[in-house]
């Protein structure tokens, strides 16, 4: 079995090196720590943290999974997290998987050498098989998607949320509604289509297929892409972005096509991410609470913690508010409706 003095030499680093890196508290130069974390991985060196863990009642350690820092949705996410984790007497160990299986399975398999004491997991695939070895194993939450996995998941209903931003375009006599979509095989994705095409249909219209966009790649993307729409015979008079980054890519396209929002198109998002509120004008968006989430993930760790057990399957839906903004027009004198649902 490996030891500490193998890590150090594999790494190039010294012992004390490796003890710091691993400890969770004290600095370490990432660089430096990346290495130390490679080779514990090539190794398969699990850190003497046991004894200490027993000795202070567990390592006070947590892992938390993200899918991408650079997307302003999980800074956000990642900020809500660890004050939970403060308030709690816990540190947070934050590992970026970078949209890649193989990197989350590594980082998986690293939190268990380091014992902590539970993990937090937004997941960047649709796939589960990487995961299941360590279900059981270590407490754990799955945010933001719905797996048939023996863990507790809390999850956006991502169909009733859609529905409602699509309502309320319809509910300001929007009927020709344009829906543009990042990933089209993603679990969130779908719903969100479902639930928009069912109030589509409850309001009697049978979307036309070119008012749908499919696998949008980046903002640029999604600029080029609106651009060809506005050049539609019939062009839609709102645009409804799966997520605000695409919502960006709108605004550009509109703009570059000589039109105004909402004067001559409405536009809306999903996520309410920070800067959202700045752009001209601000943008109506859907938002679901982060900090609310947060104290809910949280929560649910903390209970297979103090019990030192993993939960079985489980799964808390929550639904968010439409913030009202002015990027939407009302076609017609009907009511505006706002509603925020939350179930637990």
């Amino acid at each position: 079995m490996a030891g500490i003095r193998d890590v150090a030499k594999f790494a190039g680093v010294s012992p004390s090196t490796v003890s710091r890196a691993l400890s969770g508290v004290a600095f370490v130069e990432p660089e430096t720590k990346k290495k130390v974390l490679e080779a514990v991985s090539a190794l398969n060196y699990k850190p003497n943290l046991a004894a200490r863990s027993l000795k202070k009642g567990g390592s006070k350690l947590i892992g938390l999974i993200i899918p991408d820092i650079t997307n302003p949705y999980y800074p956000e996410i990642v900020k809500c997290m660890e004050a939970c984790a403060t308030n709690a007497g816990y540190s947070m160990i934050l590992c970026d998987a970078l949209g890649d299986a193989k990197k989350e399975q590594e980082y998986f398999e690293t939190l268990q050498h380091l014992f902590v004491d539970g993990i937090l997991y937004i997941a960047s695939t649709e796939s589960v098989e990487h995961v299941k070895p360590f279900v059981g194993a270590i407490p754990m939450v799955v945010v933001n998607r719905t797996f048939d996995i023996d863990v507790p998941c809390i999850n956006i209903d991502n169909v009733d949320a859609a529905y409602q931003m699509v309502h309320h375009l319809l509910e300001n006599g929007h009927r020709d509604i344009a829906l543009m979509i990042n990933d089209k095989d993603r679990q969130y994705n779908q719903e969100r289509l479902s639930g928009a095409m069912k109030a589509l249909e409850e309001y009697g219209i049978h979307q036309r297929e070119e008012y749908i966009l499919r696998n949008i790649k980046s903002e640029d993307d999604a600029c080029q892409r609106t651009l060809r729409l506005l050049e539609e015979e019939r062009r839609p008079t709102a645009m409804f972005a799966f997520n605000d980054y695409m919502a960006f890519g709108i605004y550009q396209g509109v703009h570059e096509a000589g039109l105004r929002i909402p004067e001559d198109i409405s536009v809306v998002g999903f996520d309410d991410i920070p800067f959202v509120k700045y752009l001209n004008p601000p943008l109506t968006t859907l938002r679901h609470s982060l900090q609310d989430t947060a104290e809910l993930v949280f929560d649910k760790l903390a209970e297979q913690m103090r019990a030192a057990t993993c939960a079985g399957r489980s799964t808390t839906y929550f639904c968010g508010k439409i913030i009202i903004r002015d990027s939407v027009k009302q076609l017609e004198n009907t009511e505006i409706v706002e509603e925020s649902i939350w179930k637990k």
